[in-house]
């Protein structure tokens, strides 16, 4: 029976974090480990909130998503990696969906996502995570993967401060692998939504990508997307 180790790197992400553990602790731990790879920068309790729920914690050396996943999946001992942001939620039979997803010829793919709370808007912006398209794997969206498709793609790419993911999708394209999707859609917080405006994150979203499509620096990218964002 395959293992999953579940990497989520956090920074100052002690209230999502216990939602998210809560959410674990209600499952089969028989399935699966969690990874806890926090920021050097972090400054607030994630680590008393991790040993609470007894799961493993650790500081990654540097800092930045990619830095944090690669370094849980350093230690983790499954053989498949599920990488998720401390924010979005599963669905509650997500361990059993990867499983069935992951076949000899898919190795890699991602969940589909809903907003919480939501909107007709942000509901549209949901449809687009349900097909593989232009947009797809980015963002909040949930990767899984075989440990031995993380490993042959040398994981994550240090380099990118943001877009790591979309960045590991255009390898995995180039690399011909194929990708599936699961429609059981996770829950992903608004909060980013509700904080500025549908409207500025879907531009700012939207300067991103194509900044980097073009293969702008991404320091510049990420400098210039948080300048903006609330």
């Amino acid at each position: 029976m395959p293992f999953i180790s579940i990497i989520i790197p956090t920074y100052n992400e002690s209230k999502n974090i216990q939602n998210l553990l809560l959410f674990f602790d209600s499952l089969d731990k028989s399935n699966f480990e969690v990874i806890i790879s926090d920021s050097p920068e972090s400054s607030d309790d994630t680590k008393n909130v991790v040993n609470d729920y007894h799961q493993i914690y650790i500081k990654s050396p540097k800092a930045g998503r990619a830095c944090q996943m690669n370094e849980g999946a350093r230690i983790a001992k499954g053989d498949i990696f599920c990488f998720l942001h401390a924010d979005v939620l599963p669905p509650k039979t997500f361990i059993q969906d990867i499983k069935v997803a992951l076949t000899h010829e898919q190795q890699f793919g991602f969940f589909a996502y809903k907003f919480h709370p939501t909107t007709t808007l942000l509901n549209i912006n949901a449809r687009f995570t349900t097909k593989d398209g232009l947009f797809a794997g980015g963002g909040d969206q949930i990767h899984f993967m075989t440990a031995a498709l993380f490993k042959q793609m040398n994981g994550y790419d240090t380099q990118f401060c943001i877009m790591e993911d979309f960045d590991f999708v255009r390898r995995l394209r180039k690399a011909k692998k194929a990708i599936t999707i699961i429609q059981n859609r996770a829950t992903v917080s608004a909060r980013k939504y509700t904080n500025n405006s549908y409207l500025k994150v879907n531009l700012l979203n939207l300067m991103a990508f194509f900044m980097f499509t073009f293969r702008t620096n991404p320091g510049t990218i990420k400098s210039l997307y948080y300048r903006f964002l609330n």
